[in-house]
């Protein structure tokens, strides 16, 4: 691949923003370092995030970290910019030169620690996240939403009965997860036990509810839309949803040849993985599928 296509794919849209046509997704052009001329903690990054978006940078208020993916995605040993010590790093020079060579992300490792990313040496790191010394930097992302998409306004029908309809995916959540109902974290066996009861209770009126899919549950994670988690944390979810829910959520979606681990989606960062089924560490969502003239009406 010549580098002219290689650099076609992230345009500048003179606004401070960069977009990378291929991944749907926005970068600020500058980093904090280019910013704040310094390094940051993971919990700084936060406070220049949330600056970001009360601020409607660029005209959104969605900025966020980068998952890990998403970073390394950024990396492209065929070019070439320079940060702010003069070295060389490998994103593209439609980036601004002078930035810091690292960036927080998403991904988190208990209470206290969190990835970074090297763009010198395609690296990942570990650190406390109140760590500023070893270069800390933010480069802020956002999800370029389609103009497809139905305003939440249209999209999101709350119900009175701790439910709320998707019109746009066809599914119906129940508010509150597992966390919130039964104050603890479960094992998948357990999500699917706790999805049981509330069939035979017949909540909301049904007994179709089910775990979802791995990307049902992406549907509704949404980065414009922070709120607080059990532990006072932050989430992203739709609007309808209450605050004070479990950061992660058990899927449906099980690995194609082990049986014993399935799909946990985290609704902080965005990310999915697979866990041991046994493991006690995650919530569960409901949902079930809207028949047709829920929709219609």
């Amino acid at each position: 691949m010549s580098e002219t296509k290689i650099k076609s794919r992230f345009v500048d849209n003179g606004d401070s923003t960069v977009t990378d046509t291929r991944k749907k997704l926005m970068w600020a052009k500058d980093d904090t370092w280019v910013k704040l001329g310094k390094l940051v903690s993971w919990w700084q990054g936060q406070e220049y995030i949330q600056e970001l978006n009360d601020q409607k940078f660029a005209g959104y208020s969605d900025w966020r970290f980068p998952n890990r993916g998403e970073a390394h995605e950024l990396y492209n040993p065929e070019l070439s910019n320079t940060d702010m010590e003069g070295c060389e790093t490998h994103i593209d020079p439609v980036f601004t030169s002078g930035c810091g060579y690292t960036t927080w992300t998403t991904e988190t490792r208990g209470a206290k620690a969190a990835m970074g990313y090297d763009f010198r040496a395609d690296y990942e790191f570990w650190m406390a996240r109140e760590n500023i010394g070893f270069p800390s930097g933010i480069r802020p992302v956002r999800t370029i939403i389609s103009e497809t998409q139905m305003p939440p306004e249209e999209r999101y029908v709350h119900h009175k009965k701790g439910t709320v309809s998707d019109l746009q995916t066809g599914l119906m959540w129940k508010l509150d997860d597992s966390y919130l109902d039964k104050d603890k974290w479960v094992s998948w066996a357990e999500a699917k036990v706790y999805i049981s009861i509330l069939n035979k209770e017949e909540f909301g009126d049904y007994t179709n509810w089910r775990m979802p899919t791995r990307k049902e549950a992406q549907t509704i994670h949404d980065f414009s839309n922070p709120i607080t988690d059990t532990y006072g944390d932050t989430l992203y979810l739709v609007l309808p949803f209450p605050p004070g829910a479990g950061q992660t959520s058990w899927t449906k979606t099980l690995h194609k040849t082990d049986k014993n681990i399935a799909v946990r989606f985290n609704y902080f960062s965005g990310d999915y993985k697979f866990h041991q089924k046994g493991l006690r560490s995650h919530g569960v969502r409901a949902v079930r599928t809207l028949l047709p003239e829920e929709i219609e009406s």
